[in-house]
């Protein structure tokens, strides 16, 4: 029997090491080679997503008259207010109002003492009869020196007949200005309402004195119609130009909410902006009269100001399907079967959508899923969800 030594055994051992070895490489390879036969090649899939293999959600593009609110904080001042102060001294004879009372323009207020005045006004009366009578003796004199000639009368004769002539010509007017003067300030002690409106607080009684250095007598606001001011942003103004250039707010609705939610029944008129921007808030200032029969607009007060104006033929779309950049707001829209970035022409905001102004055509559609890395351009299937589906995210 033949013997075998150490070395010859440790030989067959080593042998039998490198044939499991070679076995595992090889049953590594062979799985390798299946799951990788199985596998799709990134290149065929980018070939399946190009042939039109991509689905994306879209939703139809539907046009419509969108209506849209605004609110602002508005304060109520009048149209016309007027200080009453005398334009004569002299003390209070009459006193036709009280504290609250309407009054048209022309109406009788306060009288003034007028005795003074109409005494004024007779002394030049009497003075303007007085110049009258001067001047026609003056007249008489030069003509009768003009007749006699220059054989009967020295130069410097009708010379001085001529000065006193012209004099009293003179005299006549001034003395006719100071009538007109006295009547003026006879005029003036009879105190009329220069506007419509309500009267204020009428602290006076008969026999005060009164000035044009006092302080006013009383004050006279208009309340119907009334004036309320609110501001619009710069960008809402400009937004507003672009709109309607011609005739700002043109088919807009101003409407008020008073204190308490309280809707007022008269829409207002829009009159025109301010002529200045305020720089600390970027913003200007808007005017609107209101009809206020009932004196429910209090000047001073605040109010609510309603802004309600309609897109003719817009689109409303949910602010989550745009992207904005620094070039501005985008959308992407499937058009003619390809995947197209569109730029936004956003009029305003309604809730949590944009109104957007955009001409789109009737074959295309909004896309609701998230695009991502898509290259616009590409060949996509679409499914049409109907308006009220959830969006899946921003498009």
């Amino acid at each position: 029997m033949p013997y075998k030594t150490k070395t010859s055994v440790s030989s067959d051992t080593e042998k039998r090491f490198y044939v499991w070895l070679l076995l595992i490489i090889l049953i590594l390879a062979a799985g390798l080679w299946f799951y990788s036969a199985r596998k799709p090649s990134a290149k065929p899939e980018a070939e399946g997503k190009t042939a039109g293999d991509l689905v994306l959600n879209v939703l139809p593009l539907q046009r419509q008259d969108v209506e849209v609110s605004s609110r602002y904080i508005g304060y109520v001042t009048p149209i016309k207010s007027v200080n009453v102060v005398p334009n004569v001294s002299g003390y209070l004879d009459k006193i036709w109002v009280q504290g609250g009372q309407d009054v048209k323009a022309g109406d009788n207020l306060l009288l003034i003492e007028q005795s003074e005045y109409k005494a004024r006004l007779d002394a030049a009366k009497a003075s303007v009869a007085q110049a009258r009578a001067d001047l026609n003796n003056a007249a008489i004199y030069y003509k009768r020196m003009q007749k006699a000639g220059a054989k009967a009368v020295s130069k410097t004769e009708l010379d001085n007949a001529k000065a006193k002539y012209l004099s009293a010509q003179g005299a006549l007017a001034q003395a006719k200005a100071e009538q007109e003067l006295a009547q003026v300030n006879l005029n003036y002690t009879l105190l009329t309402a220069p506007v419509d409106g309500v009267v204020g607080n009428v602290d006076l009684t008969k026999g005060n004195y009164v000035s044009p250095s006092s302080q006013p007598l009383l004050k006279i606001i208009q309340y119907n119609p009334i004036r309320v001011v609110f501001s619009i942003t710069d960008k809402e103004y400009l937004a507003e130009l672009a709109r309607s250039p011609r005739e700002l707010f043109a088919g807009e609705k101003i409407r008020l909410s008073l204190g308490g939610g309280l809707g007022y029944p008269y829409d207002g008129q829009f009159r025109f902006t301010g002529n200045e921007i305020d720089r600390s808030t970027n913003s200007i200032a808007v005017y609107a009269d209101f009809p206020n029969p009932a004196k429910a607009l209090v000047v001073n007060a605040y109010v609510d100001v309603i802004l309600e104006k309609t897109f003719k033929n817009a689109y409303l779309i949910r602010q989550n399907y745009v992207s904005m950049t620094p070039e501005g707001y985008f959308a992407y829209i499937i058009k003619d079967g390809r995947l197209i970035k569109t730029s936004l022409n956003i009029a305003a905001e309604q809730n949590e959508n944009y109104v957007v102004t955009n001409n789109f055509g009737s074959g295309e559609y909004l896309v609701v899923d998230k695009v991502g890395q898509i290259a616009p351009g590409r060949k996509i299937r679409i499914k049409v969800l109907e308006p009220d589906t959830p969006a899946e995210g921003k498009g």
